[in-house]
């Protein structure tokens, strides 16, 4: 019987393909996200892809909060939603524990916490454009921007930074 795949291209797979990764979430910090005295938002990154400029993360928001007005582009965001319920202004849905959500390129939206804290993973790839209320943009953050910020608060805290992460 004709192999359908040669032992050569399985032993080159093997020899090429990345390492698995598992992390323990319960050993990374949150790290504050916006800017402030006190931080409304917190991550935990997961992965930094710098080929790709796709970033992976857990994303904490604190209960009543209304987040800057923002765009993803680049790339679409995949959410899974954890712990807390939020929403988009003016949209008709509501994102709950076990809520998938899938933000194409491009999407203005404005984000909204109830009175619970939020906690959900989301997948992103490009830039987040921040806007004001003329539409002029006003902040962006993009893989490196989180990546500063994630290396600095280690820094400042003392915690070893996880190059592992980045791959």
């Amino acid at each position: 019987m004709n192999r359908l795949i040669k032992d050569s291209v399985v032993k080159l797979a093997e020899d090429l393909q990345l390492p698995e990764r598992v992390i323990d979430i319960d050993d990374l910090p949150w790290v504050p996200f916006d800017d402030g005295e006190e931080a409304n938002c917190y991550f935990k990154p997961l992965r930094f892809d710098l080929a790709t400029g796709t970033w992976i993360y857990l994303f904490k928001i604190k209960s009543n909060q209304v987040l800057t007005r923002h765009r993803h582009t680049g790339g679409s965001v995949i959410g899974y939603n954890i712990k807390g319920q939020w929403r988009y202004e003016g949209r008709d849905w509501i994102a709950k524990p076990g809520s998938f959500i899938f933000e194409p390129p491009g999407d203005i939206h404005t984000l909204i916490t109830e009175d619970e804290e939020v906690i959900t993973l989301f997948i992103l790839a490009g830039a987040l454009q921040y806007f004001d209320k003329d539409n002029v943009v006003i902040g962006q953050d993009d893989i490196y921007t989180v990546l500063k910020k994630y290396r600095d608060h280690c820094h400042e805290m003392g915690i070893e930074v996880r190059e592992d992460l980045v791959y």
